[in-house]
């Protein structure tokens, strides 16, 4: 007996199986990592709540980023193959080189697209939403020295000046031949 949750779970393995793509497996990792990771950081009670605050918008955006660079890389990269196989006359490689520029894309994405976007609007965005303005800390200068402080005399366990150090013990060491 088969319910229609198994012919629709059924269809949906089969239409996977069939049109498999690197696609789908970073866009299953992004919606989880997307709506899991920031649950699970806000439960987390012994980290100080802004620190929680902050990284829960970050794994969160950064879902949200991944989700829809994924999507527009891929779409561009369909579009570049189509036009590769058109111009060099492969188009029965169609399949082929969209499947291999789709991951290609994908991994590209997540290493450079994705953290580059993420750097860039994370502070500004959680600044809107928590409604914290851009505190910059105050740069100090150099301290100004009001007073002539004295200069400190190093002496390394009581060692001579270096010179004279060295120029006296010069003919005092080493091997002697002789009687002097």
């Amino acid at each position: 007996m088969t319910t229609p949750f198994q012919k629709n779970f059924k269809k949906l393995c089969m239409y996977l199986g069939n049109n498999n793509k690197a696609l789908y497996g970073a866009l299953t990792i992004a919606v989880s990592k997307g709506i899991l990771r920031p649950t699970f950081t806000m439960m987390d009670k012994k980290q100080d709540r802004d620190s929680r605050v902050y990284t829960a918008f970050r794994e969160g955006l950064t879902g949200a980023v991944a989700f829809v660079s994924y999507l527009a890389t891929d779409a561009a990269v369909e579009k570049l193959a189509t036009k590769l196989a058109k111009k060099t006359n492969h188009l029965n490689e169609l399949p082929k080189m969209k499947s291999t520029l789709s991951l290609v894309s994908v991994s590209l994405t997540a290493l450079f697209v994705i953290p580059a976007i993420c750097n860039a609007i994370t502070k500004p965005l959680l600044n809107v939403f928590t409604g914290h303005k851009n505190k910059q800390p105050q740069k100090q200068g150099p301290a100004l020295i009001t007073e002539t402080q004295p200069v400190k005399n190093v002496n390394f366990g009581n060692y001579k000046n270096m010179n004279v150090y060295h120029f006296n013990s010069f003919y005092n060491s080493g091997m002697k031949i002789g009687g002097v």
